[in-house]
């Protein structure tokens, strides 16, 4: 089961994010110290826990595929101080409300210190390529829309890429006549708007990702899924699992597919 840490001490809200994100410092018995975390409240979720569980299953899975993520947690507000911060936010009524909303588990990633917010059209030098295919694969396996030129959802430090916000990620499971070939990524327009799809023409498809979706096996699935505290859970899981096991039958076709997309 994924870390619970409890929030303590309420800090701010984020200077952008559609659902809110604040941070807090966070203490759990799996944490040798307090630390902060950024919380995305269930509140600011249009679609509440399914919205926390996209979350979450996609930073298990990007970690499952090599690709970093800060370090997520469930993240428990307690009534008293959902109240304290309540009363701070006395002149923001829809913050306020968010908060109220969100008194139990949230989702939580590990605040990142010295991590660059990735500027928009910024240039990929060669020692972050590989790292960068990975992403737009990785989003092109979980149907992520919301990686792009103007919000690209990730950060760097040094040469490491840091992913992070994926409450929009498995758009199939909105749609009404889901593909049976979602390997195939002809139709997927997105895909042209993603933060890299101009910066890595050329660049070799990662051989290990390819072993990797081809390994992901219904085990591995149900563990994920196990992962997700009991009250996020839905039929969304068992959608996200065999689509991912779809793609897993047609792995090498998944990677030419990307390949044609960045020639």
């Amino acid at each position: 089961m994924i870390s619970q840490v409890t929030a303590t001490t309420f800090h701010r809200f984020m200077d952008n994010g559609r659902t809110s994100p604040a941070v807090f410092t966070c203490e759990g018995p799996h944490l040798s110290a307090p630390d902060q975390f950024v919380v995305k409240l269930r509140g600011g979720f249009e679609r509440r826990e399914r919205g926390l569980a996209h979350e979450l299953y996609a930073s298990l899975l990007a970690t499952y595929f090599g690709i970093q993520c800060p370090r997520p947690a469930a993240v428990l507000i307690e009534r008293d101080l959902a109240e304290l911060i309540v009363e701070e936010l006395s002149g923001d009524p829809r913050r306020a409300q968010i908060v109220r909303d969100s008194i139990g588990l949230n989702f939580g990633s590990q605040f990142l210190v010295n991590l660059t917010v990735w500027p928009v059209d910024k240039y990929v030098p060669a020692t972050m390529q590989e790292a960068a295919i990975r992403v737009y694969a990785f989003d092109a396996l979980i149907q992520n829309p919301d990686r792009t030129f103007s919000n690209p959802n990730l950060g760097s430090r040094g040469d490491d890429l840091f992913i992070f916000d994926h409450e929009s990620a498995f758009s199939f499971l909105l749609a009404i006549f889901p593909s049976k070939t979602p390997w195939k990524l002809i139709t997927e327009g997105y895909l042209d708007r993603h933060v890299f799809a101009r910066a890595l023409k050329q660049v070799p498809f990662p051989a290990d990702f390819t072993r990797s979706l081809s390994a992901l096996s219904d085990g591995l699935l149900n563990g994920l899924s196990n992962q997700i505290p009991d009250g996020w859970k839905s039929e969304d899981l068992a959608r996200i699992g065999s689509h991912l096991a779809l793609i897993r039958e047609h792995a090498v076709e998944f990677a030419e597919e990307v390949t044609r997309r960045l020639a």
